[in-house]
């Protein structure tokens, strides 16, 4: 028998990043990003949150932690930890992760077959295909990204992590004094990556008929540009 008990806001919270890094992880493996180590795994949550408003979805959070590692999400840990207990992610190279603060791990994460099979029936909401789509075009720029500059196979997890660190929203964020990164000031609801987004579908808008995904990977064509003068 279901309960009738009221789903408290904070649990609410847990399960939708319990669900957003599900997917997360399930469309960087669908492109073809194989390797998602934990620092990937973030470094792509940031991005997926500075940009999130550009399909207008709501982002879960408006700041990240700053590590040496680079943003950290300690609830999206969590959720990674949940998914790992309940054999919808496996985990390999499994190693402590030194923290001061929380019990952390690292290692390389990826998809079971159960995991699949939740994925898919998450995806069945119309809120969760607009969160898995939006999940997919930004692996699928990532990667399209990679093959034009014909980064060599052996190479395209370093060349990923240097193309994520210049996201136009965290220089802006690393660029500020504090413990946290943040992704939107108080009030605003727009970042400097939607704000990028936005001039790049306007110029491609002019000679060309596009779609979001085109602007995602001409974005992330810049930030491999970016990285490689960096």
């Amino acid at each position: 028998m279901l309960s009738d008990k009221a789903l408290l806001k904070r649990d609410y919270e847990k399960l939708q990043f319990v669900r957003w890094v599900l997917f997360l992880i399930t469309a960087a493996e669908s492109a073809g990003l194989s390797s998602l180590s934990r620092a990937r795994l973030h470094a792509l949550l940031f991005m997926s949150f500075a940009s999130a408003r550009f399909y207008g979805l709501q982002p879960l959070r408006q700041r990240a932690q700053r590590t040496p590692h680079g943003p950290y999400y300690r609830a999206a840990h969590l959720a990674l930890g949940h998914l790992v207990f309940a054999d919808l992610v496996f985990v390999s190279d499994f190693k402590a992760h030194p923290s001061p603060k929380d019990l952390q791990f690292d290692g390389i994460f990826k998809l079971t077959k159960n995991g699949l099979q939740v994925s898919r029936v998450l995806r069945q909401t119309d809120m969760g295909m607009r969160i898995y789509n939006f999940l997919l075009d930004i692996c699928l720029a990532a990667v399209q990204a990679l093959e034009a500059e014909g980064v060599p196979e052996e190479q395209e997890g370093q060349s990923l992590d240097q193309m994520l660190v210049q996201d136009l929203t965290y220089v802006s964020a690393l660029n500020r004094p504090g413990e946290m990164l943040l992704i939107e000031e108080d009030g605003s609801e727009s970042t400097p990556t939607v704000e990028g987004l936005k001039k790049i579908q306007f110029m491609l808008s002019q000679n060309f008929f596009i779609n979001r995904k085109d602007v995602l990977s001409a974005y992330q064509s810049i930030l491999r540009a970016r990285a490689e003068v960096a």
